[in-house]
């Protein structure tokens, strides 16, 4: 999966929230995620296949205990101002499926689920620190801290590896056309080339201040550049940035992923609510569209004919969907977590984090009446919140909170 990964910055945290802050009485389910938004301090990657969740790279607090109480002050503070004055960015107004189960708002749960039938796992391949995973037919390239590695899918054997900068970077994502594999680290600011044959770097390309989510077709390669505001097109001849686009402001939380489709080149921008479609030929803007209510947009894509349904970020628990022919936001599904989707047949659907790594979920999103209408839990320990990639016969799930991929039966899915 590509995909479904906030930016660490608690700055944007911050400004993502006070944009969407424009309560008429008592906030109380705001102030609760706002305070889950501002506060949070895991210190793991955080991915499609992880749980998405803003927070910075390692934050700490020094100094004695007041200084703490200082800070969480601090942000009451805040809270209590915004909604004392009110504000925030305009809100679209969605426009649902006279079925729909589902809410605008991407900040409810479902009144209540199908029950869950158990899918068994095939087989399971140990993989901590997972930062990306893409398919080659029978391979598997996976990206971990300070490397790629080569993974044969018949044996879940690592059969090679290619080093790339620091182990303790933070890697992004990883992604894969036929000029090679493509890999950004956002500490030092570089995408990596990689040469899947001879297993050698090729590459390093200065690329923007922050670069995250990657997207590599048989057109091209686009960097989403979270602190620049802009997507950079990168040119496989010459091995350098020949287009930068501005799809949104400078700073923190800014453009997260990409996908293809329809097309057009996807990008998702939590830091102001929108979702931008650019023309992957001439490099123009297509549409900017603003997400629905209080849900933002900052995960994967999964793109159908009639909708393009995008995850949101830690506090919206919900799935996004647009519709690609009005360039609209049309409804946010609650989810009962978080995670980003994938296709499925006619089918999206979403490898679900509920907070803790057991309690994960596979649900589907019925695009008829924008509700879940199946759910499947694994018969192993299961985080959830990752990608669901297919090969063959088999659905591959990554797993960030037991670092292991996961192989189903694709049938399972089916029905």
């Amino acid at each position: 999966m590509n995909g479904p990964r906030a930016d660490r910055d608690i700055q944007g945290a911050l400004t993502a929230w006070m944009d969407g802050v424009a309560p008429t009485q008592a906030p109380t389910q705001l102030l609760e995620d706002t305070f889950v938004q501002t506060m949070k301090t895991r210190q793991a990657p955080v991915y499609p296949w992880h749980r998405l969740a803003l927070g910075g790279r390692r934050f700490a607090f020094a100094g004695s205990p007041a200084v703490v109480v200082l800070v969480v002050l601090g942000v009451v503070l805040a809270v209590t101002l915004a909604v004392a004055f009110g504000g925030g960015r305009p809100a679209v107004a969605p426009t649902a499926s006279p079925t729909s189960a589902a809410t605008a708002s991407g900040g409810s749960q479902p009144a209540s689920l199908p029950a869950p039938g158990s899918i068994k796992v095939e087989a399971t391949f140990p993989f901590p620190d997972l930062n990306g995973f893409v398919l080659d037919g029978a391979v598997a390239w996976g990206l971990t801290r300070g490397r790629i590695d080569r993974i044969d899918l018949a044996t879940f054997k690592v059969t090679g590896s290619v080093p790339l900068g620091g182990a303790a970077d933070l890697y992004n994502d990883l992604a894969l056309n036929d000029a090679g594999l493509w890999a950004t680290d956002w500490d030092t600011a570089t995408l990596y080339r990689v040469d899947p044959a001879t297993l050698t770097v090729v590459a390093k390309i200065p690329a923007g201040l922050a670069p995250k989510g990657i997207l590599a077709t048989a057109d091209g390669v686009w960097v989403a550049d979270t602190h620049d505001g802009k997507v950079l097109r990168i040119d496989q001849a010459t091995n350098t940035v020949a287009a930068t686009i501005t799809v949104g402001p400078t700073g923190s939380s800014g453009p997260n992923w990409l996908a293809s489709g329809l097309g057009s080149i996807w990008v998702d921008i939590p830091n102001n609510g929108t979702v931008v479609r650019i023309d992957p030929v001439t490099d123009a803007i297509q549409a900017t569209i603003q997400t629905p209510g209080q849900f933002t947009a900052c995960g994967g894509f999964a793109i159908q004919p009639d909708a393009v349904w995008v995850s949101g970020c830690d506090a919206s628990a919900a799935l996004g969907r647009l519709d690609p022919k009005t360039n609209t936001a049309v409804i946010a599904v609650p989810i009962p977590g978080h995670g980003g989707p994938s296709l499925i047949g006619d089918y999206p659907w979403v490898s679900v984090d509920t907070g803790d790594a057991t309690s994960g979920l596979l649900v589907r999103i019925n695009p008829a009446t924008n509700a879940i209408d199946r759910v499947l839990r694994p018969d192993v320990p299961f985080g959830g919140g990752g990608g669901i990639l297919l090969v063959g016969g088999s659905a591959w799930v990554t797993d960030g909170w037991n670092g292991v991929v996961l192989r189903f039966p694709l049938a399972a899915f089916g029905g």
